[in-house]
Order: structure tokens, then sequence, then C-alpha cells
């Protein structure tokens, strides 16, 4: 959402949320404290930027069998089995 908003095109940004709200397989969840301490355990440990960190925390706390990302910066984090689309080639 951020460069429709960053672009003013507010409209998208609306039916990108819709689609995130909406989606079939996709959960969103609250950040709730332990998540928020988590969080800022994995960003001490690993230096990692705070979104990454928070969906990281979410899916250890959720109990999400693995973290599938396009970043292979992440590889280095052992609390979550983490994969990127490269692992999938």
């Amino acid at each position: 959402m951020v460069k429709p908003l960053k672009d003013g095109e507010t409209n998208i940004a609306e039916q990108y949320k819709t689609i995130l709200a909406n989606a079939e397989g996709i959960d969103i969840f609250d950040i709730t404290s332990i998540i928020a301490v988590k969080a800022a355990e994995i960003r001490a440990k690993y230096n990692s930027r705070t979104p990454d960190a928070l969906q990281i925390a979410t899916a250890i706390e959720r109990q999400a069998d693995y973290f599938f990302t396009n970043d292979h910066r992440l590889k280095n984090i052992t609390e979550i089995k983490v994969i990127t689309i490269a692992d999938l080639t």
C-alpha cells in the first residue's frame, strides 16, 4: 500500500487493503504484547528490520510451520524454518 499512498492513489491503496482483509488464505493478526516482545528479541539478536521482526514473531507465536519470504537475509533466523523462493527451485 505504500507506493499508492505515496503517489496519492488512495483508491488503489483501499483496493489493496480490501484484498488483504478479505482474501482467502490470508490471516491478519493483532500485534500483542507477547509478539512485540518477541519481535524486539528478534531485532536485537539478528539486527532485522521492524516489519520483518513483527512478521516473524507473529509466525512464531502463531506456531507456523515455516516463514516464507523472498528476502534471503532472513535465512539466518533459527527460531522458525525460513523458506525462500530460491529454495523452491
